[in-house]
């Protein structure tokens, strides 16, 4: 969203703004939905942050929560790349590696089980509400086509997925991207 913000506003405002607006945000339904889910509205907006950073692409976006949902009740890690830039604090990361994943901080979701503790980026409404409204379905995994279209390839099984990557990683390697 867009705010008017004056330059005269002092920080008691513009937060008791924010909090009005995130009240508003958060109505009855979304609560519901995020109760219906098991989360909180932060956990929410954690996710969603972490789908952003994943896909633009808003018809992916509902199918990449329900991947990370999955995920989530079989207790296994996220290995979501964008949390791994967050923790290291570096955007321009193009492939996440050993070398990344190593790294010990809370927001590093191929060390740590579960959500991070706190979302990543501000993240639209829109996307918290296709994460309320998750796809129901049975991936585990998914990885970038190597079209580079932004679209996702998405798999069952562990198998279909190491066969996706490394299509994936083989058009890295092509391109030069390391």
């Amino acid at each position: 969203d867009t705010y008017e913000v004056l330059w005269t506003s002092n920080f008691d405002s513009f937060m008791q703004k924010m909090n009005k607006q995130n009240k508003k945000f958060w109505n009855s339904t979304r609560i519901e939905e995020a109760k219906r889910l098991g989360m909180t509205p932060v956990q929410v907006a954690t996710l969603a942050s972490i789908v952003e950073g994943e896909s633009k692409k808003s018809d992916e976006q509902a199918r990449i929560a329900g991947v990370y949902w999955n995920r989530l009740q079989q207790s296994m890690p996220l290995q979501a790349d964008p949390t791994v830039d967050f923790a290291w604090k570096d955007f321009t990361i193009k492939r996440v590696t050993g070398k990344y994943t190593a790294l010990n901080s809370p927001y590093n979701t191929y060390k740590n089980t579960g959500l991070p503790p706190g979302p990543i980026s501000i993240v639209s409404g829109d996307v918290i509400d296709r994460v309320l409204n998750l796809e129901h379905h049975d991936y585990l995994y998914f990885c970038a086509k190597p079209d580079f279209s932004e679209n996702h390839a998405f798999a069952v099984t562990y198998e279909e997925h190491r066969k996706n990557a490394a299509d994936y990683q083989k058009a890295l390697d092509k391109n030069k991207i390391h």
